[in-house]
């Protein structure tokens, strides 16, 4: 294995780690927007530190949508996924360990409301992310937009769920069940897939429309004095 392959693997875990390790910690609180703030820091700040490693991916469902887009392969999205968990699992054990207490199990039936709360939040948080990637956005505005997507999908999943909108997270927190598994995954696969091949494509389209009329439109002529 390559240097650069072990780095993305490293950076993907470091990522999710911190996220967990953040999430936890400021949950403890029991106010939901802040959390969903520290959250979005943490994805903005993690998204420039891995971007040119990894991609700055840090969760699964965003790991699994780039594979349904054909931009990582079949092997690179294993091995990814492994280090999330591992990143997820490390935060946990070592909360604990800091904390002297066990996470309690926060796993919870099926619940359509739940699943479709979050898969309605990551789509927002997705379109943001292939919209930055597409767009080509690099530096403080690429991290910004991932960033604030993230926090608006965690408020609007919010309504519903926990809002967690990552499986790895759900896996730290102890909340990894099918309410939190398939709703990011199948959300992350509509959003993604949506912007990639409707809306960016719709808005080239229009663009080479608005150009085309432009350069087909006479000049006007100068008068005469």
């Amino acid at each position: 294995m390559k240097q650069r392959h072990i780095a993305a693997l490293l950076i993907e875990a470091i990522g999710t780690f911190v996220l967990v390790m953040v999430v936890l910690n400021v949950s403890r609180y029991g106010l939901p927007f802040f959390t969903a703030i520290a959250a979005g820091v943490t994805i903005a700040t993690f998204y420039s530190v891995g971007v040119k490693i990894s991609g700055g991916h840090f969760n699964p469902a965003i790991t699994l949508g780039f594979f349904s887009l054909r931009q990582i392969s079949f092997i690179r999205t294993v091995a990814y996924l492994v280090a999330q968990a591992l990143g997820a699992l490390g935060a946990w054990q070592l909360y604990e360990y800091f904390t002297q207490k066990a996470l309690k199990n926060a796993t919870t039936p099926w619940d359509w409301r739940v699943a479709i709360a979050e898969a309605v939040g990551m789509i927002i948080f997705t379109i943001g992310f292939a919209a930055v990637i597409k767009q080509k956005l690099t530096g403080w505005q690429a991290a910004a937009s991932i960033g604030t997507a993230f926090f608006l999908g965690l408020i609007v999943a919010g309504l519903a769920s926990n809002g967690i909108l990552n499986p790895a997270v759900a896996f730290g927190v102890r909340s990894f069940d099918l309410n939190y598994l398939l709703g990011p995954v199948v959300g992350a696969l509509v959003g993604m897939n949506l912007y990639w091949f409707v809306l960016e494509p719709a808005f080239k389209t229009k663009a080479v429309q608005v150009a085309a009329t432009v350069k087909k439109a006479p000049a006007k002529k100068k008068s005469k004095k």
